[in-house]
Order: structure tokens, then sequence, then C-alpha cells
């Protein structure tokens, strides 16, 4: 039952993120990872998903995205990129890399995830 719950919220957060792409940008489907809660209640406080869209190798840092940290994984999980989002902004990323990465952004105690590809 669980993982139904998680399947929809997953299919829910992408039909509402891929409706607020503006532009060409693709935007980046990020789900949160919950943090275990230390006395075993479940948050009831709604998670702001961080907005993030991707250019070819640019990665513009949209809403609820002001100190964020940004890790992409390669498929080995080994970290080959990462920084903190001082300012909204575009974040150029290198143009060494190609591939299906894994894109880790932490925020307030909370990791989000997804995928890009470059």
């Amino acid at each position: 039952m669980k993982l139904k719950k998680l399947f929809f919220f997953l299919a829910l957060l992408a039909a509402t993120t891929m409706n607020a792409a503006p532009g060409d940008n693709n935007p980046i489907i990020l789900a949160p990872i919950p943090p275990i809660p230390q006395n075993g209640n479940p948050a009831r406080s709604p998670i702001l998903t961080p907005v993030f869209y991707l250019d070819g190798y640019t990665l513009t840092a949209a809403d609820n995205t002001l100190g964020s940290t940004v890790m992409l994984l390669d498929e080995d999980d080994n970290v080959v990129f990462t920084t903190y989002v001082s300012i909204e902004g575009d974040i150029q990323l290198p143009t060494t890399l190609s591939g299906t990465y894994t894109i880790e952004v932490a925020r307030g105690g909370i990791t989000f995830i997804g995928e890009i590809e470059l």
C-alpha cells in the first residue's frame, strides 16, 4: 500500500512540475527522500520541492533553491559535481560530463533526488 502511495505522489509531482516549465527549458523532476522522524511520527508539514530547469549544460535555479547543495552522481554513485546555491540563477555544469546522472539536492535536512541527461 505504501508503494502505491509513493508512485501516486511521484506521478502527481511529475505532472505538476511539468506544467510549471517556463519556455523551452526542461524541468528536473525531484522527489523528496523523507528523513526518518525522531519520534516515529511522520512530519505533517508539506515539503516544498526545489525547482530547477535544465537547458543544455545550464542548470537554472528557480523557486525554493536558496541554501541548497546540488550534487551530480555518476552511475557508480561517485560525486562528479557539487555546488552550493547562494543566489537563484544559473549554474554552469561542466561540459565534460555526458550521459545520465543522478541529481541530489539537499536543503533543510531533506534530500531531493532526480535524474538528468547531459
